[in-house]
């Protein structure tokens, strides 16, 4: 019965240490576990001293096999800094290879972009049906961990915010400036709001087809649209109407010679939104602005908010 237990006892705890334990020379003929190294770069070791690699964000030890392993731990680091095996506590942004970009983020394409700077791509296409990459990984559409994990990308409909773990929309910015002689565009290719002057100040809203100047066109994977050429402008219903996109966009009345008006349709797996705001310079001609943005669509289809410049001279 004795021999029993030493033998059961051997098998349970007599193999070489665990990954935590300290190496000695009775392990020297062992076999090393590489199933939770990060880096074991063929330094040999006898003792936990001899792992010491100086970085203060590593765990160093001497593992089975007398082999070194450092485990990076990025929460002994400064805010926007990750731990790197070969330079210690450095800054989240900088790389040299994509490797250095792992955010620990299964469902994002980490990428060392030009100039050393790391760029992480959420793909909703590596997480299962009915999920989006979220800054923590996949989960349930419209659940979120942070505001960032709602972000749209669309700069004009303002911050999106995460409230409760449920994502809410945000505001649209608003880009009126109160002086009734420049126009209010919020301008998604610069980010910004621009304030065109009106000249003459208060023009009158003029309804009729409008050739536009330079034409709009956009393509991305998701389809495309244009070239648009001309618009119809018209009230209806006490507002702005226009026609000409590939789908109807309707505004506010116009006022002091300025309107806006904004449209959607969803094809190609997004919601396709147009806009086009302007202000009446004189009777049959109008500046402004256009864009085009996307809500719900992957990044792999390479959608991108478009915005710019366009002006309208009556038919």
């Amino acid at each position: 019965m004795r021999g029993r237990v030493w033998l059961v006892l051997c098998v349970a705890g007599c193999g070489g240490p665990s990954r935590d334990g300290v190496f000695t020379a009775s392990d020297a003929g062992s076999v090393v576990d590489v199933r939770t190294v990060v880096d074991a770069g063929g330094e040999r070791c006898r003792a936990q001293a001899d792992c010491d690699d100086g970085f203060a964000c590593t765990d160093d030890a001497c593992v089975v096999g007398g082999v070194c392993e450092h485990v990076a731990v990025t929460s002994r680091c400064a805010m926007g800094e990750r731990c790197d095996l070969a330079r210690g506590c450095v800054s989240a942004m900088t790389c040299a290879a994509d490797a250095d970009c792992d955010d620990g983020v299964p469902c994002t394409r980490d990428l060392c972009a030009v100039g050393g700077v790391c760029q992480s791509v959420r793909d909703d296409s590596r997480c299962a049906s009915g999920q989006t990459c979220t800054s923590t990984g996949c989960a349930a559409q419209g659940r979120c961990a942070r505001d960032e994990d709602c972000a749209n990308g669309v700069y004009c409909d303002g911050d999106e915010r995460c409230v409760s773990g449920a994502c809410a929309r945000g505001t649209a910015r608003a880009c009126d400036d109160g002086d009734p002689c420049t126009g209010d565009v919020c301008n998604e290719g610069t980010r910004s709001c621009d304030h065109p002057p009106v000249s003459p100040c208060g023009g009158s809203f003029s309804a009729g087809t409008y050739a536009l100047t330079p034409t709009i066109a956009y393509s991305c994977g998701a389809g495309s649209i244009g070239p648009v050429a001309t618009v119809t402008l018209s009230l209806a219903s006490g507002g702005v109407r226009v026609e000409g996109f590939p789908a109807a966009l309707t505004g506010s009345p116009p006022s002091g010679g300025m309107f806006s008006a904004t449209g959607s349709e969803s094809r190609g797996g997004c919601t396709w939104r147009y806009a086009l705001a302007g202000s009446f310079t004189a009777d049959g001609r109008f500046s402004g602005s256009w864009n085009i943005a996307f809500d719900a669509c992957s990044a792999v289809l390479g959608c991108r908010a478009q915005s710019g410049e366009v002006s309208g001279s009556r038919r």
